[in-house]
């Protein structure tokens, strides 16, 4: 068994990455390809597209990449190593670089976490890319070209970097003499028909002694003599008379190697009985019916979460396509249909568990990258510092304090540094979900003069990051 490391792994993926079927699909065929080297039906392919392009637009960026980067069916190179002069590519250089620029936009559009889903861009695209690492560590060597039948020599697969097996992997591999660990034996063994071997007939004697009647009863020493001719004639008329002994010919269809020729001229061996046909059972729509009853129940929830529905999270529309095929399982469980639905099923629940452990992201206030505040009038000072993704840091050392007031920190991914004055009488309650809260205590805290004044209410809400309070 050989270890490999999750680098050789990646090259592996790369090597044996699929070829778009322009023929097998709606647009570029990129899910066909993709369900055609996994063995996968490009269906569930294509609603993982459609689903990832829902939550955050990751899916129309995966597949413009896979249009740029996988190689078309009988083309030595993809549409990217064709503008870089690295092969030949069926797509125009003017599509290619309209390709490379709607890449660029979809990108640019999806930003960093997503628009308005709470970080489902990336979670979306982190799925889509385990999902496709999971499918290669179920059927790493690639299956033969479906397009032109055997019009592949057996050692070319069309797949960059990497060769077919020399036995037929799939139905519909060309055929190959050669035998390998990958050749298919038969599923039973039909003798040949026997060879009939015909006896070589005797040779007549055409000459013979012969013992005369008139020949006088002999005595004594002539006795002897007769009776050795006698003896001699009766030999050499044996011999004349017998067949020579047949040399073996061709073994039998039972026994090729010719090992046991004791046992030929035994009866063939009977054929095997006929397999009984199974008939092919009808393909269930009962998948691509709950799969598309799920994606429009999640499309809708996301118009109604885009029309100022402030209820309906990113979390929450998975959790309604995550019940829709939930009842479709329950369905299946019952008709043996279905199954289909498992594929689906994991990766939903991984978003719409993360996506409710990151909640929902107000945009309008939310920051990226690091920020640095630093109010020092009641009117400079926010009701509300959020920081999305990245560093934060509240500098209130010069904040002058007039009323009692109350401010929010959120804080989904990343660090927030909040510094407060010696003397300013401050409240802070933490609120925290996989992160810590470090520094001054929860409760009033007075300061060096004592609690008299008024109180700053710190309310602090913690998602996966990290939030330090302390005086300076």
């Amino acid at each position: 068994m050989r270890n490999t490391t999750f680098s050789d792994q990646l090259h592996d993926m790369w090597r044996t990455r699929p070829t778009r079927l322009p023929n097998r699909g709606p647009v570029a065929g990129v899910a066909a390809g993709i369900g055609y080297r996994y063995g996968v039906d490009p269906v569930l392919i294509r609603v993982a597209f459609v689903v990832s392009t829902i939550f955050g637009g990751a899916g129309i960026v995966l597949y413009l990449a896979g249009w740029l980067l996988l190689s078309q069916s009988g083309d030595a190179a993809s549409p990217a190593e064709s503008l870089f002069g690295k092969g030949a590519s069926s797509e125009s250089r003017t599509k290619s670089i309209v390709l490379v620029v709607g890449l660029a936009i979809a990108v640019s559009t999806m930003g960093p976490v997503g628009v308005g889903l709470g970080g489902s861009g990336l979670i979306s695209t982190l799925l889509m890319l385990g999902g496709l690492w999971l499918l290669h560590q179920r059927q790493p060597i690639p299956p033969p070209l479906p397009d032109g039948g055997y019009g592949f020599p057996s050692s070319v697969t069309g797949y960059p970097g990497t060769g077919f097996p020399t036995g037929a992997f799939f139905p519909g591999a060309a055929p190959t003499d050669l035998y390998s660990p990958y050749t298919r034996l038969p599923d039973s063994y039909v003798p040949d028909p026997p060879v009939e071997q015909s006896p070589t007939p005797a040779e007549p004697t055409t000459q013979g002694p012969s013992l005369r009647k008139d020949t006088p009863p002999a005595t004594g020493e002539n006795t002897a003599t007769a009776a050795f001719e006698r003896a001699e004639s009766r030999s050499a008329t044996d011999a004349d008379q017998t067949n020579v002994i047949p040399i073996p010919g061709m073994p039998p269809s039972w026994d090729p190697l010719g090992v046991a020729p004791f046992a030929w001229d035994l009866p063939e061996p009977t054929s095997a009985s006929p397999v009984a046909v199974q008939v092919e059972r009808r393909r269930s729509r009962l998948t691509s019916l709950v799969l598309g009853l799920a994606i429009l129940a999640a499309a809708g929830a996301g118009a109604a979460a885009v029309a100022d529905t402030e209820w309906l999270t990113p979390g929450r529309i998975s959790a309604i396509a995550l019940a829709v095929v939930g009842v479709g399982l329950v369905i299946g469980a019952f008709l043996r249909r279905g199954y289909g639905l498992l594929v689906i099923t994991g990766p939903l629940i991984g978003f719409t568990v993360l996506a409710s452990m990151i909640g929902p992201i107000d945009f309008e206030n939310a920051t990226f990258g690091e920020s640095r505040w630093s109010p020092t009038t009641l009117t400079d000072l926010k009701p509300e510092y959020s920081v999305v993704l990245g560093a934060g840091k509240l500098d209130l050392r010069s904040l002058d304090l007039t009323k009692n007031t109350t401010v929010d920190i959120n804080v989904k991914l990343g660090t927030v540094e909040v510094i407060l004055p010696e003397d300013l009488n401050v409240q802070k309650n933490s609120t925290m979900f996989s992160g810590e809260v470090t520094g001054m205590p929860d409760g009033l805290d007075g300061g060096a003069d004592g609690t008299d004044g008024p109180v700053l209410t710190l309310d602090i809400n913690s998602r996966f990051a990290s939030v330090e309070v302390h005086r300076g």
